[in-house]
Formats: structure tokens, sequence, C-alpha cells
């Protein structure tokens, strides 16, 4: 069962890492307004860390507000 449970860990944290991904490119875009496209903001450096910290303030406000 663990090699199961390890194809299953290494999926959902390919997921998790793309969904960080493209968190930060949408934040990146909406940053410049549009004016770059994605394929060539996608190719810049710091879009899983940009979509990391969006995830943790969203998070945060969640939290935040529901207490």
């Amino acid at each position: 069962m663990s090699f199961f449970e390890d194809i299953f860990i290494g999926i959902g944290q390919e997921i998790l890492f793309s969904s960080f991904k493209w968190i930060g490119i949408s934040i990146k875009w909406m940053f410049y307004l549009g004016k770059k496209p994605i394929s060539e903001i996608r190719k810049e450096n710091w879009n899983t860390r940009i979509g990391f910290i969006v995830f943790l303030v969203l998070i945060g406000l969640i939290i935040y507000f529901t207490n």
C-alpha cells in the first residue's frame, strides 16, 4: 500500500506546486495590467513564491475574518 500512497502524494505535490505557480503568474499578470503576455511571465522567476505568499495571505484573511 505504501507504493500507491507515494504515487498519490507525489501527484498531490505536483498539483499543489503548479497551482502556486499559476496563482503567481496571474498575480504578476494583473500587476503588469495585462501589458506583458502570459507566455513571457511564465518564463520569469518568483512565480511560485508569489503564488505561495498569496495563498498564505488568503488563508490568513479567511482565519482572521472567521474569528
